[in-house]
């Protein structure tokens, strides 16, 4: 008897516990703002409206909502897709995509398998460069495994370069995450300068651009 009301304890214990881990999943971020245009704003499940801004996160339960002529475009962190989405209309980000709440449906572009991972990671590197400059890892020993992967990710960063526009610097924001994690500091300034010129204007490409171009 003594077993049987373990194992029951043991097993609402595990179904508690993966309750709570889905939740926090859920309610953490989920995708990149990587192009806006025009009126577009979000709002969270408990928060008040706000503009949004290039390279800001978003989170599971955000509602995001385009004026007339408005554009928006998001790389998910949690699965391999890109949505493009052009006002009207009214979406709510999650962990698998936009769920439209009105108007235009977005277009899609997968993304190969490896590159949320290493999106997710931009905005944190973004807020670095701001606060303090950016410090580039040391440069990891290239074991055999290492250079397969970034042979993938370079690989992976053709393939997405082919299918952007020119403007779209989201292939290289990609290549910039794998060079820094790496610290392959000479390939980061390399990558930024690829970035600068793709968007020039940007204050945003800017301000990580140049934190790879100063690190040392």
């Amino acid at each position: 008897m003594k077993s049987s009301k373990f194992s029951f304890t043991a097993f609402v214990l595990t179904a508690v516990l993966a309750t709570q881990a889905w939740a926090q999943e859920a309610a953490g971020d989920v995708g990149l703002v990587n192009a806006l245009q025009g009126d577009v704003s979000y709002q969270g499940k408990e928060g008040p409206l706000r503009k949004a801004q290039p390279y800001m996160r978003l989170r599971h339960g955000d509602k995001v909502t385009l004026a007339s002529g408005a554009s928006i475009r998001i790389s998910y962190t949690t699965v391999s897709r890109q949505e493009s989405w052009l006002g009207p209309s009214t979406f709510v980000a999650t962990s698998t995509g936009g769920e439209v709440l009105k108007g235009n449906k977005p277009d899609v572009a997968q993304l190969p398998a490896a590159v949320p991972q290493k999106l997710a990671r931009i905005s944190e590197l973004m807020n670095t460069s701001r606060v303090g400059g950016l410090v580039v890892r040391a440069a990891k020993v290239q074991t055999a495994a290492t250079r397969e992967q970034i042979a993938e990710a370079m690989a992976a960063y053709e393939s997405m370069r082919a299918k952007a526009v020119p403007s779209d610097v989201t292939p290289e924001l990609y290549l910039y995450s794998v060079f820094e994690e790496n610290g392959m500091t000479e390939d980061l300034k390399i990558i930024a300068r690829e970035m600068l010129a793709r968007q020039p204007d940007n204050p945003e490409i800017q301000q990580l651009a140049n934190a790879a171009l100063n690190a040392k």
